[in-house]
């Protein structure tokens, strides 16, 4: 794994630092002012204010969290204390930033200029103290339950520490040197090379970088925290003009260097803005507190990009004028296609790991390496082609075809599949027909009249119509209404859809049908207006008419072969059916016949997602395998009831309908609410064996006692109380804790070393433990296949193109992450004994885990980035779609 653990062999890493406060007096004026323009406002957006000092100011190291709210917080941290005649200017230029700026009533004006004034002034007035600070980067406690709990300064400290001695230690690769910056982030820092390499492909030069992301984590039950450090490919975008869509922005990397003369600091450093387009301008924007906002202030000699200049002309900024250079990140979905592919191959990671971990030495070492904690990586999957067939190799098996059809009629309860097409183009009608043959093993079948097909085998009825989708895929006409806000406008114009689509459909002869629509890509709509993607609209209005529906878009606005589109949207509409229960597992152990498993996911919708309205839902999702009738059921709050998966779709699509999914008002009525959902939860499945999955990183917010330092082996915690035996809430509960990447490299990547130090590294599939695990072990890691579709040489280059490969760059690299799983409840013998349940078999933990660990594989799927029971209930989050209340519209 690329994750790294103090060495005790080594001793204390001590750094000495100069560290500065940020005045009491200093937050008290600056937030009054500040909440002239954020009425209500709590904390200051120190954000941009520590960007300027990281990019301009010479021996700084990292500035503290938590210093824009409480004075007792060291606010910087510096190698030297700073020239005295540096800080009011920067700071003077960040305060000029904080009180609105486009007041015009006069008197308001010249109030807010009073209090501009005051706040200028306060900076002389209390001028900051420095001292001197002793920090040990390996300085960490012990949690009650064992896991570390490293000093909390570490978390920007060590981070930064690491990256300025990798930016000191240039990469040495196929003969060429990289050399990196450092972009501090919210976790960690990442380090990008720089400048970026060129890569010429059919007369065009592509832009691309190498990334390093290095962040700071802790892993339940272990008593040493860890550094992890990811490797990845940062492409930027020089197509000109670069086009953002109408409510999308761009980061942007700048480099430019001290405004201050003399200072002869060599430049370590790129700092992130941000840019798009404000409407009420109408015109492209540095967004937010954007790091360009500030610099001219400093430095009027250099001239800094204006947004329109760096979207016209991104190739020439990223070269650089006049000492100043600065590059737009690239991003698959609002950009096309790049030369350069994502990712890198194995054997580049392990160079990139290895120059890591002597920069590392010797104060960390690498973790332990991994070993096979089971013997069994995979359950009974089903072989997708029938490779004896010579003529066609794409039919399934008759053996999949079978558990195909048993899944559905378990799904339907008997009840015939009724299936919609609404088509705009035949071809995509025609391949749409032939996949749900294929899938379902169908005989061909001549349509009637009204274009409706029926299919009568054994006991499986099939009935499909298709109709032409017509004007329902049309863009969405969104009202201009003044006094009616923007979220209020789109709901009017989603329902209005939405009561089209279900009056076209009409009443369905079954409980849940499935309507399949073929749909225009997403940049077809935003050339017409922001919000006039209809989407979501026809979701919510086939949910109206008692249908699922599956999206598949045109061919015209997508890329790969509409066959294999074709069967994947009618795989993913028969999930929605909840035609889908995991394979036959394979374990050594014999397990309870009756185990179901219990996935709990929150959804959040933010402002700014797709209905421009924020809302929550906690998901349940419960899978009985051997159950015949529905074994896929989703808890129904309002029923107080487990219904069918797709009852409980049709439910959070009506519920967003209404208005009824509502955004909490504070963390606390959150937490509150999520954690009694969860006890009632807990307590309708007491009744039989239940391994339940949460994901750490998606609950840890409303359910704080998942936090790492919170956890207990076989308890279970929440707020404000002590943590209490798992069993209380259930005698054969088991709970297991998932944790992935998501977005804070959380978990650690991983390669295959190879069999000898000249041997290419690759990847492996599996469930693997620690080397020194511990016997009642907790913490597992899970691998998959490398995707069939990633057709890859472990052993190609991109970073530095290998002469003998040129065009490796182009590669796209499928990125390995291990799946953490924790075991953290089980009846283990120490749960078994507390509970004087003398008679009652003990868990392994390794069985638990590996029971996770093969529900991510599925006969319809390559392999999942969760387990099936979670993958379930997070794809439900396609159907909370709150709209904001209702309006009369003239």
């Amino acid at each position: 794994m690329t994750a790294y653990e103090p060495d005790p062999a080594a001793g204390l890493w001590t750094e000495k630092y100069r560290v500065m406060p940020f005045p009491q007096e200093w937050r008290a004026e600056f937030l009054e002012l500040y909440r002239r323009r954020w009425r209500g406002a709590e904390h200051l957006p120190v954000s941009s204010l520590n960007d300027l000092f990281r990019a301009t100011a010479p021996g700084l190291v990292a500035t503290g969290r938590g210093a824009g709210s409480s004075s007792e917080m060291p606010w910087v941290y510096a190698s030297e204390e700073l020239p005295s005649e540096l800080v009011p200017p920067l700071l003077a230029s960040w305060v000029m930033t904080l009180p609105p700026g486009d007041e015009l009533n006069p008197k308001r004006m010249a109030d807010h200029q009073a209090a501009l004034d005051r706040a200028l002034a306060m900076i002389d007035q209390h001028s900051p103290q420095w001292r001197q600070e002793s920090v040990d980067l390996t300085a960490a406690g012990v949690s009650p339950g064992g896991t570390a709990q490293p000093d909390r300064r570490l978390y920007p400290l060590l981070p930064e520490r690491i990256g300025a001695l990798l930016a000191d230690r240039p990469l040495l690769l196929n003969g060429d040197e990289l050399s990196f910056r450092v972009i501090t982030c919210d976790q960690g820092v990442e380090l990008v090379s720089w400048p970026p390499r060129a890569y010429g492909s059919k007369g065009r030069t592509w832009y691309y970088s190498a990334l390093v992301t290095v962040t700071m984590q802790t892993v339940p039950f272990h008593a040493r925290f860890r550094v992890h450090a990811s490797y990845g490919i940062r492409r930027w975008a020089t197509q000109s003009p670069v086009k953002l869509e109408d409510g999308r922005g761009a980061t942007v990397l700048l480099d430019a260097p001290s405004p201050w003369l003399g200072t002869g600091s060599p430049r370590r450093r790129l700092t992130a803005n941000s840019v798009g387009y404000d409407r009420r301008l109408g015109m492209l924007t540095w967004r937010g507190q954007s790091l360009v906002n500030l610099l001219p202030e400093m430095d009027v000699v250099r001239v800094y990009p204006k947004p329109s200049e760096l979207t016209a002309e991104p190739a020439v900024w990223l070269g650089g004028r006049d000492g100043v250079a600065a590059g737009i990140l690239y991003s698959s979905t609002t950009m096309g296609s790049h030369g350069v592919g994502g990712g890198l191959m194995p054997l580049e990671r392990s160079l990139l790991d290895r120059w890591v971990e002597e920069a590392l030495h010797p104060m960390f070492r690498r973790v332990p390496d991994l070993e096979r904690a089971y013997r069994w990586s995979k359950p009974a999957v089903i072989p997708k082609a029938q490779v004896k067939d010579p003529e066609d190799k794409t039919l399934p098996s008759q053996k999949l075809v079978r558990v195909r059809r048993d899944a559905l009629r378990a799904a339907l309860a008997e009840q015939p599949l009724v299936v919609e097409v609404l088509w705009q183009t035949e071809e995509t009608k025609e391949e749409l027909i032939t996949a749900l043959r294929k899938w379902l093993g169908l005989s061909s079948a001549t349509p009637d009249e009204n274009g409706k097909y029926a299919w009568q085998d054994d006991d499986l009825h099939v009935m499909l119509l298709a109709q032409p989708l017509g004007t329902l895929g049309t863009p969405l006409e969104i009202a201009k209404e003044a006094g009616h806000s923007r979220a209020q406008r789109l709901a009017d114009a989603v329902r209005k859809r939405a009561e089209q689509v279900a009056s076209r459909l009409g009443p369905c002869q079954v409980p849940v049908g499935l309507t399949i629509v073929e749909t225009r890509g997403r940049k077809y709509f935003t050339s017409f207006a922001a919000d006039s993607d209809c989407k979501n609209a026809l979701r919510l209005g086939c949910a109206q008419a008692a249908r699922v529906s599956q999206f598949i878009v045109v061919p015209e606005d997508s890329e790969g072969p509409l066959a294999e589109r074709a069967a994947s949207a009618v795989a993913d509409g028969m999930r929605q059916l909840g035609a889908f229960v995991p394979p036959e597992q394979r374990l050594g152990e014999e397990i309870a016949d009756d185990l179901q498993f219990l996935a709990i996911w929150q959804v959040r919708r933010l402002a700014s997602g797709p209905t421009r309205r924020s809302g929550e839902h906690l998901v349940a999702l419960r899978i009985r395998p051997r159950d015949s009738c529905h074994p896929v059921r989703g808890w129904d709050g309002r029923r107080k009831e487990w219904v069918p998966y797709s009852e409980l779709l049709l439910t959070l699509a009506a519920a967003a309908r209404m208005g009824d999914i509502k955004a909490y008002s504070t963390d606390a009525e959150r937490r509150d609410h999520i954690e009694r959902q969860i006890r009632s939860l807990l307590f309708q499945v007491r009744d039989r064996p239940t391994l339940v999955m949460v994901n750490s990183g998606n609950l840890r917010d409303a359910w704080p006692g998942l936090a790492n330092g919170q956890l207990r082996k076989d308890m279970i915690t929440f707020c404000g109380e002590e943590p209490t035996r798992l069993a209380l809430h259930g005698a054969d509960l088991r709970l297991v804790l998932l944790r992935d990447a998501n977005s804070r490299e959380e978990t650690a990547e991983c390669y295959a070393p190879g069999g000898t130090e000249d041997a290419t590294p690759g990847f492996s599939s599996g469930l693997w433990v620690s080397q020194n695990a511990e016997p009642d072990n907790r913490v597992f890691f899970s691998t998959t296949d490398k995707p069939a579709t990633s057709k890859q040489r472990r052993d190609v280059q991109k970073l530095v193109p290998d002469p003998n490969w040129p065009h490796g760059p182009a590669a796209t690299a499928w990125n390995p992450q291990a799946l953490e799983i924790t075991v953290l409840g089980c009846l283990s013998e120490a749960a078994l004994a507390e509970d004087k349940r003398i008679s009652t078999n003990s868990d392994k933990p390794t069985t638990i885990a590996a029971i996770t660990h093969q529900l991510r594989f599925h006969d319809e799927y390559e392999p999942l980035s969760r387990p099936l029971p979670s993958h379930l209930a997070k794809l439900a989050e396609e159907y909370v779609l709150p709209l904001a209340g209702a309006h009369n519209v003239k």
